[in-house]
């Protein structure tokens, strides 16, 4: 181990790491801004379209969970390698394909398998290869680049969207082979040992996930049951595999539970409002997408610099403090861009700017909170459990306020003022965001009320 670290390969191969990190991240904010341009090109409805960035977010975070999994017995390199073919290949197919949306969303999926591997590796090979005083430094790295990856997939996107094409955003993830012969030459071979992956255990997840995800766009009673007997077997499966990915444990810890459900209500909301935002600003103000991503620099800015300090700010509020004022800044921030549709486009400006920050302050606070009663020894697997937890929650999201925009049930005057029935379909929309966030609020005070010890 000590090799490992002194070994003047490993300071080279971070920062080669690092790129292809944030250039992953680039690529899969990105295709979340395009919605709307896909949506009119290939003549289908926001609740179709969301579907190539449901099953993406869906899929990053099964990825997640598998390559965190392989990187136990298999070599970095080596997965790092698979992962750029993944999305090489994904991308071409979905050039090739551009005209036909199931092939797209089929890109679209094996696209995402590969970037996954770099957005979960990097973390990986710095926690195994760095010093311990060295890790905090390029783990800081990390969370500072998921903000300039928003900001930087945000312009790319308007830009190639209106510029040339939103199709153009397949050509762009091909850039990832010329990081290819750098993490050749640089990521050293680790010693391969045997190993196991939980195929059943994250096939029960992804089934489970995805039927939750057809009920919320179509509120079909097949689907929900679909949903409850995926998730029983999950359960089921947990609690007699010995090798799970995760143990049935986690599941009888209350605690854990209660804030992995604030966690998932609250954070269906995260990306549902990003979705939402260009369809906003482009049939109601009329704003081009390549506008509409300088519009979201400001949010993404932000937030990133709340991020930054967090630790400060965590001086000042205790985890209950943060999580209870994040939740409502962002309940109040959807409702103000619910009451002040068709009015002023920078009101939206900075209801984004409220929304993105409040996550960004929530964030550490409430992983804080769903860890407290986990054994450290176990920290790992529910930190990734609880990731998978919010990936599956934002692909939720995306996919229940895509149905909502296409409800024609929800064109209903609520405010005399609001004009027009695409206005009062996206208000009505965000108000459901409200309660949505309201609701999670309601589920957070209801089980905090005591504080547990932190376990260690």
């Amino acid at each position: 181990m000590v090799e490992q670290q002194t070994n003047p390969l490993i300071k080279k191969a971070v920062p080669i790491l690092l790129i292809l990190f944030v250039f992953c991240l680039i690529v899969d904010n990105s295709f979340k801004v395009v919605s709307v341009d896909m949506a009119k090109d290939l003549g289908i409805s926001a609740s179709t379209v969301s579907w190539q960035a449901t099953l993406a977010g869906l899929f990053i975070g099964i990825g997640a969970v598998i390559y965190a999994a392989l990187a136990d017995f298999i070599n970095i390199r080596k997965l790092l390698v698979i992962g750029i073919v993944l999305i090489c290949i994904g991308s071409i197919m979905g050039f090739i394909f551009q005209q036909s949306f199931p092939l797209v969303v089929i890109s679209r999926i094996i696209q995402t398998s590969g970037l996954a591997a770099a957005e979960t590796l990097y973390v990986i090979f710095v926690t195994k290869h760095l010093p311990l005083e060295q890790q905090k430094k390029f783990l800081g790295f990390s969370t500072s680049c998921f903000a300039i990856s928003q900001v930087v997939g945000a312009l790319a996107a308007g830009y190639i969207s209106t510029y040339l094409n939103w199709t153009g955003l397949f050509i762009l993830p091909l850039a990832t082979i010329i990081i290819l012969p750098f993490i050749l030459k640089y990521v050293p071979k680790e010693e391969q040992q045997k190993g196991y992956i939980d195929v059943i255990g994250l096939f029960l997840v992804g089934i489970t996930a995805a039927a939750l995800m057809m009920y919320v766009s179509s509120f079909n009673w097949l689907y929900l049951l679909g949903f409850i007997i995926a998730l029983g077997l999950f359960l089921f499966y947990i609690a007699k595999a010995k090798k799970a990915f995760i143990q049935i444990s986690f599941f009888q810890d209350k605690h854990f539970i209660s804030i992995l459900l604030v966690a998932f209500v609250i954070y269906s909301v995260q990306l549902a409002y990003i979705f939402m935002f260009p369809f906003v600003m482009e049939s109601i103000f009329h704003i081009r997408l390549d506008i509409v991503s300088l519009l979201l620099i400001p949010a993404y800015v932000l937030s990133a610099i709340v991020g930054a300090f967090s630790g400060s700010i965590a001086k000042y509020l205790s985890s209950k403090q943060a999580i209870s004022t994040a939740i409502v800044l962002i309940g109040a921030s959807v409702l103000l861009a619910g009451l002040a549709m068709g009015s002023y486009a920078w009101i939206f400006v900075i209801s984004m700017i409220v929304f993105s920050s409040s996550f960004a302050l929530m964030y550490a606070p409430m992983i804080d909170a769903a860890i407290r009663t986990i054994p450290t020894e176990k920290t790992g697997t529910a930190v990734g459990f609880y990731n998978l937890i919010l990936n599956v929650a934002a692909s939720v999201g995306i996919a229940y306020t895509a149905a909502l925009m296409d409800n024609a049930a929800l064109n209903k005057t609520i405010f005399s003022y609001i004009q027009g029935a695409q206005q009062t379909i996206y208000s009505n929309t965000l108000f459901v965001l409200t309660i949505i966030a309201l609701v999670s609020l309601l589920l957070y005070w209801t089980f905090s009320r005591r504080t547990p010890k932190q376990v260690s």
